[in-house]
């Protein structure tokens, strides 16, 4: 019983001025961060020149530069794939990409470096809103307490996971705002929104695609074809206006050719590709999905099949619990789809793990308001092994943790717990809450 007193003091605090006080110090010690970050991710990107005087990195250290490299190049008429940044980092994602941030082109380095990351702040920001929009509507009696926790909560638990992205000027920002946005979005009946976000996620990462694949089960249609019709105009009506029909299609298949294979290929053949060091070696210890975490522990060749069943075996326990859950569970069917799509892929970088912040939002919240105490305890204890292990995971002196794949293991066991709970029985067992 000791036990349950613990648990209930640990997520229930109460007093309006206790609160009150909370969101004042977090709002502090975010605007000082965010401050003290983006400093630090403008000056990584020098050095710059002022007049006489110089200031910025001497070593450049920003991945920013390969998106205005890009879309220099789309200004300058020659091949965005053949553009390479200080570091020699490659363009990586599709056209429209390229001609979308054209605006960041024109600017000084400095400058437009300064815009996109109060760019990604402001992404960020407007993400965390939609999740705990989204959360609210399961449990809409959430008091004030409750909303700073469900905030406050996740980003502690993340940050040290997707902040050196948002350092390095990474896109991980806008990804999360357009595929929360697209949930979001279809849950309060927007389609055509729901549809363009999720097309233009896709033509960030390609991999939530796997969204559609959702929407479609859910019988979503009208959101399908929203998200169709808006890639066919972002992939080929807005960049045959830029480039022109032919040169549009030249630069899908040399991305398909340049990108794709090498990503999809087995990883003695990706040693081949230009991009094995920048990106898709399975060696790379910030790789967290399964198949480059399963190669690290040496099951080398059986890596990808092991890798292959395993997310095979996921998408049948999701399709078969989805199909019995009750329709209030449809927020953890979808957060389970979320980590799905992150460890699936043959490619996931550590600062991919940023969508967890849909999942994580809803598991705080379980955490919290859960009508069973066994519940709480798997929710509160889940979101404390994000924290007493990434903090370590993801310092330099402790990189074996994520050689051998810390975060993919967590998420993993995140994505067991979600469907755990969605599990239609699950609220008719274990022990009540006490008042």
């Amino acid at each position: 019983m000791e036990s349950d007193s613990f648990l209930r003091s640990v997520i229930s605090l109460s007093s309006p001025d206790a609160v009150k006080r909370m969101r004042l110090i977090f709002w502090i010690i975010a605007i000082v961060v965010a401050v003290i970050w983006g400093v630090s991710t403008v000056y990584r990107a020098g050095p710059y020149t002022f007049g006489a005087h110089s200031w910025g990195s001497k070593v450049h250290r920003t991945d920013f530069t390969v998106y205005t490299g890009a879309s220099q190049a789309v200004l300058d008429g020659t091949d965005i794939y053949a553009v390479r940044n200080p570091r020699g980092w490659a363009y990586v994602y599709p056209p429209p990409f390229a001609v979308l941030m054209v605006p960041f082109a024109l600017l000084p380095l400095f400058w437009s470096m300064l815009i996109w990351y109060v760019l990604s702040v402001l992404f960020l920001i407007s993400a965390v809103v939609m999740c705990l929009r989204l959360v609210r509507e399961a449990v809409p009696e959430i008091d004030a307490t409750g909303r700073m926790i469900l905030v406050v909560g996740p980003l502690i638990a993340l940050s040290v996971w997707f902040m050196p992205g948002l350092a390095r000027g990474q896109v991980n920002t806008l990804l999360l705002w357009l595929t929360v946005g697209a949930v979001y979005w279809q849950r309060k009946g927007q389609d055509w929104r729901a549809g363009s976000c999720l097309a233009g996620a896709t033509l960030l990462k390609i991999f939530p695609i796997v969204l559609l694949g959702y929407f479609i089960w859910r019988k979503r249609w009208r959101l399908a074809l929203a998200t169709l019709v808006m890639l066919a105009v972002l992939t080929i009506g807005l960049p045959a206006l830029v480039f022109g029909w032919q040169k549009n299609i030249d630069y899908l298949t040399e991305w398909g050719h340049v990108v794709a294979q090498p990503s999809l290929a087995v990883e003695s053949a990706r040693a081949n590709s230009p991009l094995h060091e920048q990106l898709i070696s399975n060696e790379k210890p910030r790789n967290q999905s399964l198949e480059p975490v399963l190669w690290r522990l040496n099951c080398g060749k059986a890596a990808r099949p092991l890798a292959v069943a395993s997310s095979l075996v996921m998408v049948g326990l999701m399709w078969w619990v989805g199909r019995k859950s009750a329709p209030g569970n449809e927020l953890l069917i979808v957060s389970a789809v979320f980590v799905w799509m992150l460890l699936a892929q043959p490619l996931a970088e550590s600062h991919y793990f940023v969508l967890l912040l849909l999942p994580m939002t809803k598991l705080v919240a379980l955490a919290r308001s859960a009508t069973k105490l066994h519940m709480r305890k798997v929710a509160l204890w889940m979101w404390i092994a994000f924290v007493l292990i990434g903090l370590p995971a993801a310092a330099k002196k402790m990189e074996v943790l994520r050689i051998y794949g810390a975060l993919c293991w967590l998420s993993l066991a995140l994505w067991a717990a979600l469907l755990w709970m969605a599990w239609p029985r699950r609220h008719l067992q274990g022990k009540p809450i006490a008042e």
